[in-house]
């Protein structure tokens, strides 16, 4: 189930994000991707398409709007020279929330899980533990090359995902970026772990005879009660650390950096505002 909701959030964030086109077919999208884990009946595909349309266009209607006002918000402090590390941590806690608004949106609906056949609740449960392998063994992979070189990789990715952002980082940005990467704490083992107690607990919901929707709203709704104490450990010092690096950052920034930033804001800002008029029409 979390593999589902990841697979609606991930789709309709980043399609809002990125493109008109895009964040208008999320829908569409979500029920593509849904298919690719359970077979469905053309009554359960009706039933999936109906659910999916509500929530986008409950997720258009009210979490848009939120996005939109935070995000002008954020820029307003820049363009102005006002925010404050206070700011950041408050923006990344204020994401964090309306993750939660999707997740407790799509709770009320998890008993369409209830609707699947026992044969389905299998078929489930064993493309999400194909999909568990495979990244276990992309993540074994990983382990096997260098760490100098797996570093610099990490670098590069973010590198380039600031400079669309800020532009051509200087060298004193460039210093901050690699000192970031070298101190945060590698996550992903512990996350596949956690992950894969995750799904454990979920089979044994879904695979009852009578599926324990219960629990499946528990495990949708607080995730995080199976994560492992180092996990939440190095989590915090994750967030820790990448809090004071955008700090860092933003008050490294050059003028003609700001100006992009500022720009890069507004983009979108504007998308954002196409987007809630084309599903308030």
């Amino acid at each position: 189930m979390y593999r589902l909701l990841a697979v609606i959030t991930s789709l309709i964030l980043i399609a809002g994000c990125t493109a008109n086109l895009g964040y208008k077919f999320a829908d569409t999208l979500v029920e593509w991707k849904i298919k690719d884990y359970v077979d469905l009946t053309g009554e359960q595909e009706e039933l999936l398409a109906e659910k999916v349309d509500e929530m986008h266009l409950w997720h258009a209607q009210t979490q848009l709007p939120l996005y939109r006002d935070e995000l002008k918000n954020l820029r307003d402090k820049v363009d102005k020279q006002r925010l404050s590390e206070e700011d950041i941590s408050d923006f990344e806690d204020k994401l964090w929330t309306f993750w939660d608004n999707v997740l407790v949106r799509t709770e009320a609906e998890a008993g369409l899980l209830a609707t699947l056949s026992l044969k389905q609740r299998q078929q489930l449960i064993r493309r999400l533990e194909e999909a568990q392998e495979e990244r276990y063994q992309r993540f074994q992979d990983d382990q096997e090359e260098n760490p100098i070189l797996r570093r610099l990789d990490r670098i590069s990715e973010v590198e380039e995902d600031l400079e669309d952002i800020i532009g051509s980082l200087t060298k004193e940005q460039d210093k901050l970026l690699r000192s970031w990467v070298a101190d945060s704490p590698e996550l992903r083992g512990e996350w596949l772990s956690y992950r894969s107690n995750w799904l454990g607990e979920f089979e044994k919901a879904l695979l009852k005879q009578a599926v324990d929707e219960n629990r499946l709203s528990s495990l949708v709704l607080d995730p995080q009660q199976l994560r492992s104490e180092e996990l939440q450990q190095k989590a915090d010092e994750n967030s820790q650390f990448r809090k004071e690096f955008l700090w860092d950052m933003y008050q490294s920034l050059t003028g003609e950096q700001r100006k992009k930033v500022i720009g890069k804001a507004d983009e979108y800002i504007d998308l954002l505002d196409s987007l809630i008029d084309d599903f308030n029409d």
